[in-house]
């Protein structure tokens, strides 16, 4: 990893600390999936000062808004990598009959659909909530591998009381035109969407999406942190030749911000290999560990 600074690095004495330059993170999955972000890294800071300055009240802050913004961009980002993490493909969706609008006692039934779907295998999975238009609570659920279908609705009639009481629909890809699995990252996109909805009636720290036990989100690395690079576009050049060689992009689902300067790829799996720790992607301190040896040799 290179790790050059730009401009002025005071004293740590004086309780100031400035960087900047550009970094870029990367997360290998283990079915191949790769995530790499890159972003301006500009920190200027009263160091000894930041625990000092007071905080509002719990929602009462002058940026609630703001603060609400944020919380929804992680939890989507949560929904995202665990369920790149599980490589979810089959989405489960419940919903009940009966009007409820109490999301707790609707997390209750969906409690008892879990504990059921358990008994069969290990059953890792990603559940966001949706409020209907009648006011109801019903549930889209990211799962890993096969599900038995005829298995899920039977234990779902079985929560709610009997045919008639409620519903358990596995939605194929593309509106139900699709065949086979759902891609994981349409998946997680798809119900990572509901986050963002009635987020006004959501209570101050309310849980926005329930998970399994056990799931493992890989570590995010350090590709590389530049200061001499004179625009992300010049760092998105050795990132993508990286991912060319040892994942492929044929599949690769980019974005770029000219304006933000930043940019965010995505690969899909690799069926048949697994990426385990640490991780096989090239990083900048790899390409200058090799062009000392070729130097040396």
């Amino acid at each position: 990893m290179r790790h050059d600074i730009v401009g002025e690095r005071a004293s740590f004495d004086k309780g100031y600390a400035y960087q900047e330059g550009i970094a870029v993170r990367q997360m290998v999955f283990p079915n191949g999936q790769v995530e790499v972000s890159g972003f301006p890294m500009t920190q200027w800071q009263r160091a000894g000062q930041l625990h000092m300055m007071p905080r509002a009240a719990r929602g009462k802050s002058e940026k609630r808004e703001q603060n609400e913004a944020s919380a929804t961009q992680r939890a989507t980002q949560g929904i995202r990598l665990r369920c790149k993490a599980i490589g979810a493909t089959v989405m489960i969706t419940l919903n009940t009959r009966r009007n409820i609008t109490d999301l707790d006692e609707f997390m209750k039934l969906f409690d008892r659909f879990r504990r059921i779907m358990s008994c069969a295998r290990v059953f890792h999975y990603v559940a966001v909530p949706e409020r209907q238009k009648r006011g109801a609570w019903h549930l889209h659920i990211a799962v890993e591998g096969r599900v038995a279908r005829h298995f899920a609705i039977r234990a779902w009639l079985r929560v709610v009381g009997g045919k008639g009481e409620g519903y358990c629909h596995l939605p194929r890809p593309n509106g139900g035109k699709g065949r086979g699995p759902w891609a994981t990252h349409k998946l997680a996109s798809y119900i990572s969407k509901y986050i963002g909805k009635d987020i006004g009636d959501r209570e101050m720290n309310r849980k926005r999406y329930w998970t399994s036990r056990g799931i493992v989100v890989p570590r995010r690395q350090v590709y590389g942190n530049w200061g001499n690079y004179p625009s992300m576009y010049e760092a998105l050049k050795p990132v993508l030749a990286d991912l060319h060689r040892d994942f492929g992009i044929h599949d690769l689902v980019a974005h770029v911000s000219a304006r933000n300067g930043t940019f965010w790829l995505a690969t899909g799996p690799r069926p048949g290999h697994f990426f385990g720790p640490p991780s096989p992607f090239a990083t900048e301190q790899d390409r200058v560990l090799a062009d000392i040896r070729s130097v040396l040799q």
